[in-house]
């Protein structure tokens, strides 16, 4: 089989395992993969590590064709899995507030099936939505460093929305 139609074929077993959404769900963006862009810190996008189970920020530029940096959303806004295309993993949240956003095999979380997916929040002024853990929806995707207002340089973790500044838990897709 070649390596396209491999890759194919694994992209298609794993969402078929992620979610077992309404059957009126969309599939993936209407452009299809994605990079996910911060509110906030407008150059940053969420990258899986290729190295570990962690998630990182990197610049728009430097995430541009990086694989690690595309994502693919199954379900629909109020219920979805995020497949990176560079891992064939999904992100999830690792439990409540500061805990990691991490990387893992579909249907692998110890929390269970709720700690893969996520729902986007209401569209806020700036343009931006809440990037929020299904297991828990008080808990965000925070690109926000911990020593100050910057993008982070550690692992991205979670954060409970009413914990501070809030632009920096808002995200969009964008094209990859």
């Amino acid at each position: 089989m070649s390596g396209i139609s491999w890759r194919l074929l694994s992209v298609v077993a794993v969402a078929a395992g992620l979610v077992a959404a309404p059957a009126a769900a969309s599939a993936a963006p209407a452009g299809g993969t994605v990079m996910i862009q911060n509110g906030a810190f407008n150059d940053q996008v969420l990258c899986a590590s290729p190295t570990n189970q962690s998630t990182w920020l990197q610049s728009k530029g430097a995430a541009a064709g990086n694989s690690y940096c595309q994502w693919l959303q199954i379900g629909s806004d109020d219920r979805f899995g995020l497949l990176n295309m560079g891992k064939f993993q999904v992100l999830a949240c690792s439990g409540g507030n500061e805990q990691p956003i991490v990387m893992e095999p579909s249907n692998s979380s110890p929390l269970g099936g709720n700690a893969e997916l996520f729902s986007w929040g209401g569209w806020e002024d700036w343009g931006y939505r809440a990037l929020q853990c299904f297991y828990d929806s008080g808990q965000n995707v925070d690109a926000k460093s911990p020593d100050g207002d910057t993008p982070r340089t550690d692992p991205v973790r979670a954060r409970g929305w009413r914990h501070g500044y809030q632009r920096e838990l808002t995200w969009n897709e964008v094209p990859a």
